[in-house]
This record gives C-alpha cells, structure tokens and sequence, in this order.
C-alpha cells in the first residue's frame, strides 16, 4: 500500500513553509533513514528523511509554498498504481470533527492558508517571495499574480521576508503559551565563585559558561523527572532521555535546537554538540532531528549583559531555565564583606505538571553543583 510522503510538524509554531528541493526524483529507491526533500521552515532549514522505505512514485508538489500534514509525494512498491490515492487526496474534503477545549489543552489557534490563485502560488516559488507576506488585492484579498510580482519588486529583500515569517511564527507560539500555560517562576541567586573557577580551569579547551551550566544541568536534572514532562494532548509524558532544547538567538528569530542524552555527555562532548547546533541554527541548517523532541529548555542571557528574565514555557514542554550574566560583586562573608561572584537564575514551570517546590529544589541542587564542579572537570 502507498505511503503519502506529508509535510510534518518541524517546530511547534510550524505551520507554513516552503520546499525548496528534492533529493530524489521519482523513480528512486528509497529507504526510510534517506533524505527525500529540503524544507524551509519558519526558524530554520530541515533535510526531511523519507517515511518509508519503497520507491519515490510520484512527486505532487516539486517546489513552493506547502502546509503541515499535506502530501507532496507517495512512496510504494515498484510500479504500484496511486491514481486512485491522489485522487482521494485532491478530491475529498477533510472534515475535522469539533473538540471541546479542556482546561488541561486549550487549542492552538493556526493561521488560516493565504487565500491565493495558483498562478500566484507558482509565480511566489519562481521568484522566492513569501506568498503570506504579499498583499492581496483580488476577490476577498486573494492574491494574485500581479500582487506577488509587485511585493517581488519592492525594496525589500527575501530574508527580511523570513525574518518576518518567523517573528510572526514565534509569536503566535509564545502568545498560545503565556495565554494557555499557567506559568510560575522560582528564582534564586546563585554562588557561583567554584563556576568561575571552573571557567578559567578550562578556558584553554574554549569551554563556555553555557557549556558548564549545561554540563551541571545535566548531572542534576535527572534526578527532577517531574520537570522533564511534555504534554501529549491532555496527558504528560514522561522523557525517556534527557534530551535538553538550548534557546539559540538567530536573524529568523530565537530557534531551540536539542542535544541529545545530555546527561550522557562529558564537558567536551557538550560543548563540541553545543557549537554544532548554535552554527547549524544561524546558518539554518538544522535537521528534524535536530529541533524536535526536547524535554526541557535552558536560555542564557549572560554573554548579552543580561542579569535576570522571566522565560515563556516552551510548550509543550513544562519548564525552562534561564540564568542571566555572571557577576562580581560585594558579599557578606562572615563579620566581614568580600568580593564573591554571583548569577541570577530562574525556573519557569507550568504549574499544572509541577509544583514550585520542585523547582526550588533543583535550583539548590544546581548550586550544590556548581559550588564543587570544578572536582569533575
């Protein structure tokens, strides 16, 4: 039986996007581990692997303008027939049942698609302008393909468009978060003179404060399970592995790529995994893998001077950390004032999976870490 090759859900803001190339051409043998198409997305661009392993049979959709779950290809046996299964595809109308909202899953509100004509659609692709960016000034707004030509001609250029695509992308994600997610935020003010310690320990090795914290984020996590569950739906599940989202600062906007078993990782292999994310997510060269699947969240701020902020839950994901600048400053040291290096450090949770107490208590567990790391370096 034919499988439909469908454009999958890249990120949680993820709606629209383009394809941009093929790896393949129909035809082709293909197996399941295999990249099949290149999709630009609304942080990043994503190498798709096919869905299945058969033949390429049919190519629905060579470049342009695509949506989440819409088939652009089906892959089968060699020679199988998929007349009748595009047919379905083109023909049948899909009708989505109501759902009650709950108070656990509120709905996610999705862009309606941009009302456009075909011709429009294909010139967009030719000439690689965003169709949700052009104004419409057909029937109701459609666009046509005088409006495409048009905003192609303006002075402005397609990476700008990108940057807006994403911005409004990124804000529809955070928006659905802060207004659905009851957030609470445990703070602490963490000693860090054994971190700043460290960092000069491994300077040599280029080890970034990032790398450490993420390194003692990592032996400490584990032992919080209620702070690494995702909603599926109306129900949490547990992570399997600590795979940590680490909120990187792009032009498309902030993306959160994910390294994998963090807490299998030593100080070198984080950093090396670290910096391969942080170049591929401002080149937009992430995979799939590379962005979906976290199971918490870490944002530092510290190397743009920042000394402390209130992060939006990454849904649906349940907590995030944040941490701002490492700083030194007077200190209280017995009877008498010293000099004592010192970071701000803030868990967001959503209260529905955790209660603020387990936050607390990993933030004092951090700092238990912090405070001897340099015994493990």
């Amino acid at each position: 039986m034919p499988t439909p090759v469908t454009i999958p859900k890249a990120s949680i803001s993820f709606e629209e996007g383009t394809l941009l190339k093929w790896f393949a051409v129909e035809g082709d043998s293909v197996t399941s581990d295999s990249l099949l198409f290149e999709l630009d997305t609304d942080k990043a661009t994503v190498e798709v692997p096919s869905p299945a392993e058969g033949v390429l049979l049919k190519i629905l959709t060579n470049t342009g303008p695509v949506r989440v779950d819409e088939v652009v290809g089906w892959i089968g046996a060699p020679g199988e027939s998929i007349e009748a299964k595009t047919a379905t595809v083109a023909e049948t109308p899909v009708i989505t049942a109501p759902i009650a909202p709950t108070a656990l899953t509120p709905p996610l509100s999705s862009p309606s698609r941009t009302p456009s004509t075909p011709a429009a659609r294909r010139r967009a692709a030719e000439l690689g302008v965003e169709i949700s960016n052009v104004q419409g000034t057909g029937p109701g707004g459609r666009i046509t393909e005088e409006d495409v030509e048009r905003s192609a001609a303006a002075p402005r250029t397609q990476e700008h468009s990108r940057r807006e695509l994403a911005r409004g992308e990124l804000m529809r994600s955070l928006a659905h978060a802060w207004q659905t997610v009851p957030h609470i935020h445990i703070s602490k003010r963490l000693e860090t003179d054994g971190l700043a310690e460290a960092r000069e320990r491994v300077r040599a090795r280029d080890i970034s404060v990032t790398d450490l914290l993420l390194f003692a984020l990592s032996r400490v996590l584990p032992s919080f399970p209620e702070l690494t569950r995702s909603w599926n739906g109306n129900r949490l599940e547990q992570a399997s592995s600590l795979d940590i989202a680490l909120a990187v600062d792009t032009e498309q906007g902030v993306v959160a790529p994910v390294i994998r078993n963090l807490a299998s990782l030593d100080l070198d292999q984080i950093s090396r995994r670290r910096r391969e994310l942080v170049d591929a997510a401002r080149a937009r060269r992430l995979k799939m893998s590379d962005v979906n699947g976290g199971v918490f969240t870490f944002t530092n701020l510290g190397m743009d001077m920042v000394d402390f902020f209130a992060p939006i839950v990454n849904w649906p994901q349940t907590a995030i950390l944040a941490t701002g600048r490492m700083t030194q400053e007077p200190v209280v040291l017995g009877d008498s004032i010293g000099i004592g290096w010192r970071m701000w450090a803030n868990v967001a949770l959503d209260h529905r999976a955790a209660d603020g107490a387990a936050a607390a208590r990993l933030l004092a567990k951090l700092q238990d870490k912090l405070n001897h790391i340099s015994e493990e370096l």
